[in-house]
């Protein structure tokens, strides 16, 4: 060795093995993030995660009393991925990057669903439906706070209704959107407040839930 920096590695390394006991077994490989030593494509994935930290929700959005569609959606635009202009723009496609509803902003997922001033109107109508137990969007607020805020401290039955009516509302918000996109066809606030009641009410008949606690379709 000739030089300090060679002599210092060397040390290092003898450092890092000296505690290192050799034997004659047979050498194998461990995966060190299960138990057991063995790999599985589950312990994979969540080793991607490891460190990381969220405070979001997926079980709000799971343990919903809604269809498993409409909970794939709400995955999907509670993380801002539906294919609003403003990830279509992402994507290379290119289209409309306002918002076909108001005509007045850029589209994103918590503008179309939240702020949206055809959106306002409709979470008017489904709050004097609830009774109040859904009520209009704060300003300005991103869509996964918004969800967030909506569904924490709650018991755990109301939750899981109150999600159902996010849900169901958001995704009639986006069908409708779509109908003036691909059909060129316009409904009323009051037309997707029916489109609402309409899919809760085939859910609670198919499945018996969820019975909700306020006014009847």
């Amino acid at each position: 060795m000739q030089y300090v920096s060679e002599m210092a590695q060397f040390v290092e390394l003898w450092e890092q093995v000296q505690n290192i006991q050799l034997s004659d077994s047979v050498d194998h490989i461990t995966w060190k993030w299960t138990a057991d030593g063995h790999y599985s494509s589950k312990s994979a994935y969540l080793a991607q995660f490891h460190g990381a930290y969220s405070s979001f929700r997926g079980d709000y959005i799971w343990k919903a009393e809604a269809e498993g569609k409409h909970k794939f959606f709400a995955w999907l635009l509670i993380q801002s991925r539906i294919l609003t202009a403003d990830n279509l723009i992402i994507r290379g496609c290119p289209c409309n990057t306002i918002c076909v509803m108001c005509d007045q902003e850029s589209e994103t997922a918590s503008h179309l669903i939240l702020h949206c001033s055809f959106a306002h109107q409709v979470w008017q109508q489904v709050a004097q439906w609830t009774g109040g137990l859904v009520a209009n969007p704060h300003l300005d607020e991103h869509i996964m706070f918004w969800w967030e805020r909506a569904l924490g401290n709650l018991p755990k039955n109301i939750r899981r209704i109150k999600a159902a009516v996010l849900i169901y509302t958001a995704w009639n918000i986006w069908k409708a959107r779509n109908k003036v996109v691909f059909d060129n066809k316009r409904l009323s606030p009051f037309d997707v407040l029916h489109e609402i009641k309409m899919e809760m009410a085939v859910r609670t008949l198919a499945c018996g839930r969820p019975e909700l606690p306020f006014a009847n379709v």
